[in-house]
């Protein structure tokens, strides 16, 4: 990873949370009033930052306090204040000019993508960005039939974030890593760098970022409160 692109990542969170990054302190809890249903846990190396509704402040800092950064991603940790299951962390993923991308998946009409809507499930269609409006697609049809398709969306305000999809029946043959690569050299043209969130659930996804050499940076779970103090 670029100087430059670490400078812009820890940059947007030093602006989110409020606080340097790296943080002061291994852990960072801060209340933004962003959210109120909702905290932001985010690691970046060896520091947590913690963003939670006001009414929850008392309830999060001491257990957030209480543990180390990375188990802060763990969901188990967080089960004495969720009101809901906290979904496994997503790992951050990146790419920018110093990434080898070759684009060998022609752009196609946001329109067709909904032609790969009923291969996937609702989860998997909002997990990968499908639901927000493209700044750039990309796309593979065999037989007539669209099989695996990128798209490139914004992320702080920039056009950086890409999400894959590929039909479960073309799965395995690297059509993933092939879209991926069109939307994340799309994704540097435009805006310097790039990102691509992964489950850490998600095999097929991290096999992508490794089989591309995109740099680990930063990790996330959402952790759901209640909108009332605790």
């Amino acid at each position: 990873m670029q100087a430059a692109t670490r400078s812009r990542i820890d940059g947007h969170w030093s602006r989110r949370f409020g606080v340097p990054v790296p943080g002061l302190q291994p852990v960072t809890v801060a209340g933004s009033g962003r959210y109120d249903d909702a905290a932001l846990v985010v690691l970046l190396g060896d520091h947590a930052y913690v963003d939670t509704p006001l009414a929850a402040l008392d309830a999060v800092t001491p257990l957030a306090l209480t543990h180390g950064p990375a188990e802060l991603l763990d969901p188990a940790t967080w089960a004495p204040v969720a009101t809901g299951p906290v979904p496994g962390p997503a790992d951050h993923f990146w790419a920018d000019h110093g990434t080898d991308l070759s684009v060998d998946a022609p752009t196609i009409d946001p329109a067709d993508l909904e032609l790969l809507r009923p291969a996937v499930s609702d989860a998997e269609w909002r997990e990968a960005g499908f639901d927000r409006e493209p700044h750039a697609c990309f796309g593979i049809v065999e037989g007539g039939e669209l099989v695996a398709a990128s798209v490139l969306t914004a992320l702080w305000g920039w056009p950086v974030d890409v999400g894959i999809l590929v039909a479960p029946h073309a799965r395995g043959r690297g059509l993933g890593t092939t879209v991926a690569m069109a939307a994340l050299a799309a994704g540097v043209g435009l805006s310097g760098f790039a990102a691509f969130r992964a489950a850490r659930a998600n095999t097929a996804s991290r096999a992508v970022a490794a089989r591309l050499g995109l740099d680990a940076y930063g990790a996330n779970v959402v952790v759901p409160l209640s909108p009332r103090a605790h």
